[in-house]
């Protein structure tokens, strides 16, 4: 029931844009209402509750290589396309980073049970929120400020709310809120995903002529296949670990384009156009994808 209430969400986005029910850019106001509100409140109640042992190391350190061996692939590939600053950037925020939570974990309950979730919480949360908070915003700070100004940079990173409250909640207890305070905090996260799925129906063409097809092509090409494979010959063939944790580290790096660092790639206006696409068409790519990668892992 709650995919389809996000699907129905997105389609009344895309209907509300193409009936111009609400004002244009509409969307940049939803998305800075999700990064200012709903983003620290997750930060804030998810990560105090984290504790992490050397089980869960792998599947952690699996998020930082894919945005790490992203930085380095999109720059090299931008730079033999001619690809501009903002489109590497976009490419490598919404790529480099997989909507692990999302797609992640309804997809992962259904193929390896419910258990799996306490394994695919720890590539989401200090995987992929970490990364995106942390690194993704500085890249995305250097791309939009088109210098690598440190100070620019870091000013920018620390007056981002969800980098702040993710050091808050580095530092602050396990029940450190009441339960009063935590399930209104839990109740501001909830809406983050329903709120970033209307945001993409509004951004989401029905025309797909000015769509950068190539461009669309590297980024999802890296996100579903290569970025896996990487950790499959990494995990699995150089040090032979084949193990059912392991298995959800790869199909989480498997997962579609971020849905979150795509809205912070539109939001320092990296490539609008390809932001709004990555994370939608990347979705309906990765159903045939992901179930390649379950068969192929057995």
């Amino acid at each position: 029931m709650y995919i389809a209430f996000l699907v129905i969400l997105f389609f009344v986005g895309i209907i509300g844009q193409a009936y111009k029910v609400v004002p244009n850019n509409f969307f940049k106001k939803i998305n800075r209402f999700i990064i200012y509100i709903p983003l620290p409140a997750i930060a804030l109640t998810k990560i105090p509750q984290l504790h992490i042992d050397k089980q869960v190391i792998l599947p952690i350190l699996s998020v930082w290589i894919i945005f790490f061996v992203a930085i380095l692939f999109f720059y090299l590939i931008g730079k033999y396309l001619k690809l501009s600053k903002a489109t590497i950037a976009c490419l490598v925020l919404s790529c480099g980073l997989g909507n692990t939570s999302f797609v992640g974990f309804p997809v992962l309950t259904q193929l390896y049970g419910s258990d799996s979730l306490q394994y695919a919480i720890f590539l989401d949360q200090p995987g992929s929120f970490l990364v995106m908070s942390s690194l993704g915003i500085l890249v995305a700070s250097y791309a939009s400020t088109g210098i690598f100004n440190i100070q620019t940079i870091f000013r920018k990173l620390f007056t981002f709310p969800p980098f702040l409250c993710f050091l808050i909640a580095l530092i602050i207890p396990k029940n450190f809120f009441n339960v009063s305070i935590n399930q209104i905090l839990e109740a501001i996260g909830s809406i983050m995903i329903p709120l970033a799925m209307l945001s993409l129906g509004l951004q989401f063409k029905l025309e797909f002529k000015n769509t950068p097809w190539r461009n669309f092509a590297i980024g999802v090409s890296y996100k579903l296949i290569l970025a896996p494979l990487l950790i499959y010959l990494i995990y699995f063939v150089i040090l032979g670990q084949d193990t059912y944790i392991n298995k959800i580290a790869v199909m989480e790096t498997a997962m579609p384009p971020m849905i979150t660092s795509s809205i912070i790639a539109s939001e320092y206006g990296l490539d609008e156009e390809l932001a709004g696409v990555l994370p939608t068409l990347g979705i309906i790519l990765s159903i045939p994808s992901l179930a390649g990668w379950y068969y192929f892992l057995g």
